[in-house]
């Protein structure tokens, strides 16, 4: 997916590498691919179930997960979305959707424009729950605009300290333990992720191309499916150059022919569940 196809601004690599800082106390966390924390982390602030859990089984899975080669910022997240850089974010959406949670979690790389997302939905906060979605800005304010970095809430400790997972860490995937720098959390709706996918309406009869702009209630639904599935798609009812590009990157994500127009299969396949592993 390309940075026009997002409407996003290139994602901004985070800050010394987002290294833990003196603030956020000793790193007593496991590395290990697939480890949890420990029992001694305590339960975590307004759990959620299901999703959140997916999400971060997922996550769990990758620690230790770095950049192929070594300092390039390109790797299986970056390939997934389609765009080469500063990938933390990208991380975050992708573990969402090998989770079925991408919906819930949103589709972003640039950070600012994922936690306004959370806001916008009324889905933004300041109290760590587990399977949250943390936002840090390593110069301290609480601007959204400011935002450097995200993460993945895994446990809340007892002194208010958060146990997250995150991309593009000093270039991998790891477990941090932070406290400090954070702007707030976006709350996902993992209960809609969990249930199943909704029957695809039938096939309009046309295939939905571009160009010249093709325009239609049936155009509309299939944006508002894709823009429900995590993809960034103005609904406008307008089948335009950006609603192919969003078509092309999901057809290569499905497999399927990547030619940018909508026909049966691609319709059928707006419907299915997210990719999972």
């Amino acid at each position: 997916m390309s940075e026009d196809l997002l409407s996003e601004p290139l994602p901004r690599e985070p800050a010394d590498k987002a290294r833990p800082r003196p603030e956020d106390g000793p790193q007593d966390v496991p590395q290990t691919p697939g480890s949890t924390v420990p029992e001694t982390v305590g339960a975590a602030v307004g759990a959620a179930a299901g999703g959140a859990d997916q999400v971060l089984a997922v996550a769990r899975g990758e620690l230790g997960q770095g950049e192929h080669p070594p300092g390039s910022n390109h790797n299986k997240y970056t390939q997934w979305y389609g765009l080469d850089g500063p990938w933390c974010d990208m991380f975050v959406s992708w573990c969402a959707d090998r989770a079925g949670a991408l919906a819930a979690v949103g589709r972003f790389a640039f950070t600012p424009f994922h936690a306004q997302w959370f806001k916008d939905h009324g889905r933004w906060g300041h109290v760590p729950r587990k399977g949250a979605i943390v936002f840090y800005d390593w110069g301290g304010s609480r601007d959204i605009s400011a935002i450097d970095h995200i993460g993945i809430v895994e446990a809340v400790r007892a002194d208010g300290s958060i146990v997250t997972i995150e991309g593009n860490t000093e270039d991998h995937v790891m477990r941090r333990v932070r406290a400090s720098f954070i702007v707030g959390y976006g709350y996902p709706a993992y209960g809609a992720a969990d249930r199943p996918a909704p029957t695809a309406p039938a096939w309009p009869g046309r295939f939905l191309r571009w160009p010249p702009a093709m325009t239609g209630p049936d155009v509309r639904t299939w944006q508002q499916r894709m823009h429900d599935r995590g993809w960034h798609l103005t609904v406008s009812g307008t089948y335009d150059s950006e609603s192919v590009m969003v078509c092309r990157a999901f057809q290569a994500e499905k497999a399927l022919e990547v030619d940018g127009i909508v026909g049966p299969l691609t319709w059928q396949a707006a419907w299915t569940a997210p990719i999972t592993p």
